[in-house]
């Protein structure tokens, strides 16, 4: 199904005394609300993808919205083995670029237009010379966290010179609330705690979320579009390298 929605978005409410209550565990506690992002394509990762944000609960509080904008950058990454726990840095980003477009990578760092893509996907083509190292790219999407609206990345691939690559991304999310120091760009690759994956669409574009007691693991909100359960220590390159049914 073609996304035509603008803007997706991930909804929160802590006013009530549950909710309250569980927050205040989280804050003391110093649990992360983490969030993926679903890619497909050639050499994409295998060890596992990117953490796409990472919020503190300490910065969280009454009715939050995490809104999501299918906007994209292409980045690279000078490094090419990645390991999990690597942290994926955006050396070089691009213009945004749209969807069924290509980009060349240059040697000098530069990006330029190359033409067309698959209507769901965006090319990228490693201009520099054979010889020369392969590099880590990806995607970055357009997020607007608590803390502000950026470009953060969700997805890697391994790309040679003179190689080229069509990355597409999925609207699939999986979303934690975990006990770890995590930052953007921190490679996973397994789910670091109970939490719930979701697929945004034409006709679901918001999912309204809760924390449970005692395990806190995100789920829906009683009434609200059902999310997938996903388990501690699941791999999450399967979970979001595939479109759900």
């Amino acid at each position: 199904m073609a996304i035509t929605a603008t803007t997706f978005g991930i909804d929160f409410d802590f006013t009530s005394a549950a909710q309250r209550t569980i927050l205040q565990y989280l804050q003391d506690n110093n649990f992360m609300l983490l969030g993926y992002k679903g890619a497909s394509g050639p050499n994409l990762l295998t060890v596992g993808v990117p953490t796409w944000f990472s919020v503190p609960f300490g910065n969280i509080f009454g009715q939050v919205t995490i809104s999501y904008t299918p906007r994209y950058k292409v980045y690279v990454f000078n490094q090419a083995t990645i390991a999990a726990y690597t942290t994926i840095e955006m050396q070089v980003l691009s213009s945004e670029i749209g969807l069924g477009n290509a980009l060349a990578f240059n040697q000098d760092g530069s990006f330029g237009s190359v033409g067309n893509a698959p209507a769901n996907s965006i090319n990228l083509m490693n201009n520099r010379p054979s010889g020369t190292p392969n590099i880590t790219v990806g995607l970055a999407g357009l997020i607007d966290l608590p803390t502000g609206q950026q470009y953060l990345p969700f997805c890697a691939f391994t790309l040679a010179p003179q190689g080229a690559i069509s990355m597409t991304p999925i609207e699939t999310i999986a979303i934690f609330a975990a006990q770890v120091s995590l930052v953007s760009g921190n490679v996973q690759g397994v789910a670091s705690a109970p939490g719930s994956s979701f697929s945004f669409s034409n006709s679901v574009p918001d999912y309204e979320l809760m924390v449970q007691p005692s395990t806190y693991q995100i789920t829906n909100k009683p009434g609200s579009p059902l999310v997938n359960a996903v388990t501690a220590q699941q791999a999450l390159v399967p979970l979001l390298s595939q479109t759900s049914p």
